[in-house]
């Protein structure tokens, strides 16, 4: 049954606008256009540290982009960024690692609630290639930037390999959105910026992602059009992920569960 939430809805250039809203309505309206992102008053607080510690997510490893971040398990973005036969091998794991905890991740309350709110369901390349669900993720300070994690966007199409499997008509209904429940927020409530930039091809954002390497800076992003989503302990995000975006620089560990999502056959995709 789906509900309705409070809601903070952000677009560029106006102040957040509150109203109710169910999660579906939610994320058509970014997946449209109409908002860059929402914030919804998804879960009440207390207990929300039961969702962090169900068994079925692995223990949290350290992201192989980003080091100051962890997360549980194979992610999709670290896979895009292989070649040649490194892209083989890490399609293996990642597909074998789905097939391995899915129906561990489906019975996870973040799961089902996406389920329920959204009738989501994986995402399959092939007959048998099934993608991760979810995971948990954990942000630490970085002492080399000003962000826990810097810059960047996400495509599932973004592969850097030429024979990366999946092709941008896998989504067929705008933009790839990501859903983003805040377990433990930051004592200083670090968030999430997105940027009115939105990377048209993997050679752009690489554009982007090594000049931000080698002078903390992106030009592009001086003067643009931005905003900042702070969300508290059970308080959901969901975001235009092919917007550019950053999570802020977290001075205690934030902790969140999240996947992305893809419209696709007729109805909501998650995979992480």
């Amino acid at each position: 049954m789906t509900r309705s939430y409070q809601a903070e809805v952000y677009s560029f250039g106006s102040e957040p606008l509150t109203r109710r809203m169910t999660m579906d309505y939610a994320a058509r309206c970014i997946s449209g256009g109409e908002a860059a992102a929402v914030l919804l008053d998804t879960v009440p607080a207390e207990g929300i540290d039961r969702w962090w510690i169900e068994s079925a997510f692995p223990d949290l490893t350290r992201h192989r982009n980003f080091p100051s971040a962890a997360t549980s398990g194979v992610a999709i973005g670290g896979i895009q960024r292989l070649e040649k036969e490194n892209l083989i091998a890490g399609l293996i794991d990642y597909f074998c690692y789905a097939g391995k905890v899915n129906d561990k991740l489906k019975h996870t309350q973040f799961v089902e609630l996406c389920v329920d709110e959204l009738n989501a369901e994986p995402v399959f390349v092939g007959a048998w290639g099934e993608l991760p669900l979810a995971s948990r993720r954990e942000f630490v300070a970085n002492p080399n930037g000003s962000y826990s994690v810097g810059p960047h966007c996400d495509a599932i199409h973004f592969g850097r390999d030429a024979n990366w499997p999946i092709k941008a008509d896998i989504n067929e209904g705008g933009d790839q959105l990501s859903m983003v429940l805040t377990v433990g927020p930051s004592s200083d409530a670090a968030g999430i910026v997105l940027w009115d930039l939105r990377p048209e091809s993997r050679a752009e954002l690489d554009e982007l992602l090594a000049e931000f390497a080698s002078s903390r800076e992106i030009r592009r992003l001086a003067g643009r059009r931005s905003v900042a989503v702070r969300a508290r302990a059970g308080q959901m995000t969901i975001l235009n992920t092919r917007l550019l975006h950053a999570v802020e620089q977290c001075v205690t560990p934030r902790r969140t569960i999240g996947a992305f999502l893809i419209w696709h056959g007729g109805g909501w995709h998650m995979f992480h």
